[in-house]
């Protein structure tokens, strides 16, 4: 058997320049709560983010809104494909909600606009 797969691999962890490829939206698995998922791409790679529809998520959903200089009180994810951004890169671990499993998941944050991240390894 042989399957074609012409997928780029995962972001490594760090901050890269990436671009908004396509959104996708859904409703999470364990609570149902609404999100959109957003495909962020570079030549070498991509991550893929979910931003859930939830108090907690406002801030994240702002800091998202500044990156790709968005304005207003309303995040319209159709405007989104196509945009830059700066973002980081890491992994992050969590209990699964039905196993109590540890998994292990890539995720991108601290977003900022392209041309204001500090990329280099000096202290900040």
């Amino acid at each position: 058997m042989k399957f074609e797969v012409n997928e780029k691999p995962r972001l490594q962890n760090g901050r890269h320049v990436v671009t908004i490829t396509e959104i996708s939206e859904g409703k999470s698995e364990y609570k149902g709560i609404p999100f959109f998922a957003a495909r962020m791409e570079t030549d070498e790679g991509f991550v893929e983010q979910r931003f859930y529809d939830s108090e907690p998520s406002k801030p994240i959903l702002a800091e998202l809104m500044r990156a790709v200089e968005m304005e207003g009180e309303t995040l319209d994810t159709n405007k989104l494909k196509g945009k830059q951004l700066s973002v980081e890169v890491h992994e992050r671990s969590y209990p699964d909600p039905d196993t109590g499993q540890e998994k292990t998941i890539t995720e991108a944050g601290h977003f900022q606009k392209v041309g204001e991240a500090n990329t280099s390894d000096e202290p900040k």
